[in-house]
């Protein structure tokens, strides 16, 4: 991997933590346990429809399967050595509220980043079911877990971000300063209506607190054409693309033709590169290296992999990703 790759939305999870987070999907969310049995039949040698339709039938059991595959043996500074050897020079890890031992995943994912401040950054999860005590794990997440950046998935509490019991959550987050991911895009939990992840929610939240910095988690799909809009309209706003693979995105049909257009022009400083790298069953580095080969121009590679990234952590983490 020639370039040099900021990597903004990965997980780094080891079995307690890939237990809770799985378990929370599996609970109000069963239809992902489903669409990850093709992950578990390649990780254990299983028939894929053999997986997939005991996933349907317990995706708790399933959820708790892949939770144990996926965390076997999982060690930071193993991952670390792989992302330095790969030309990864910084990784956001994203944590959530779901709780493990005597803490929670944000606290597991934080002392992994304090483990190795030079390489990892964490980004705290927080649940916006109840918008007081989201608050209350945000503040801790940044003062006392030194977590740098928060994260919410609304299709997982059933809510809609931009509602106006949100709006102290989303002043503090603009008064400190840290920027804020927000799942937008597809989801499939079919009793929340999709378009809690729609890009005109972030469009929403955006207008109404102008400083504050959100990224636009998987890049919007199937409304990328809104969600650049959305980034052109409001310069706080950025978009990574993770959990989709940058070799499709160039085939008709993909629906990411407006990124490959107008992601080299009006709104190139404001795309990232993200991973998910465990729902591709590839390392972060494979799959920066398919966006080499979208025939963009090199400034723009660069600039989508790692240079606009790397000015996104500057501004709240001074000398972080060098």
């Amino acid at each position: 991997m020639s370039e040099p790759v900021i990597d903004v939305c990965e997980v780094a999870y080891d079995t307690e933590c890939w237990t809770a987070y799985l378990g929370a999907l599996a609970t109000v969310a069963p239809r992902y346990l489903v669409l990850f049995a093709g992950r578990l039949a390649t990780l254990t040698g299983r028939a894929p429809g053999d997986v997939a339709a005991e996933a349907a039938r317990d995706p708790a059991g399933t959820a708790d399967r892949l939770a144990a595959v996926l965390g076997r043996g999982f060690d930071i500074d193993h991952h670390v050595a792989a992302l330095a050897e790969t030309g990864v020079r910084h990784q956001v890890l994203h944590g959530g509220p779901w709780t493990i031992g005597d803490g929670t995943v944000n606290d597991r994912v934080a002392a992994y980043a304090a483990r190795h401040p030079d390489r990892l950054s964490a980004w705290a999860g927080v649940g916006l079911t109840d918008p007081r005590a989201a608050i209350t794990e945000a503040r801790r997440a940044l003062d006392e877990l030194g977590a740098t950046g928060l994260s919410v998935i609304p299709f997982l509490d059933g809510v809609d971000p931009s509602g106006p019991e949100y709006e102290g959550f989303w002043r503090f987050a603009a008064d400190r300063g840290v920027p804020v991911w927000l799942h937008c895009g597809q989801h499939f939990r079919s009793d929340v209506a999709i378009d809690v992840s729609a890009p005109r929610v972030l469009d929403r939240i955006a207008g109404a607190h102008p400083d504050l910095v959100l990224v636009a988690g998987h890049g919007g799909w199937p409304w990328v054409t809104e969600m650049l809009a959305v980034v052109q309209r409001h310069t706080n706003v950025y978009l990574e693309f993770s959990s989709h693979r940058p070799a499709r995105m160039g085939d008709r049909g993909s629906g990411w033709e407006a990124l490959l257009a107008l992601g080299t022009a009006s709104v190139r400083t404001r795309v990232l590169f993200g991973s998910t790298s465990w729902t591709q069953a590839r390392p972060p580095a494979a799959l920066a290296a398919e966006v080499t080969r979208l025939g963009l121009p090199d400034d723009v590679v660069r600039a989508w992999l790692h240079d606009n990234a790397e000015r996104l952590l500057n501004r709240v983490r001074p000398g972080a990703a060098a």
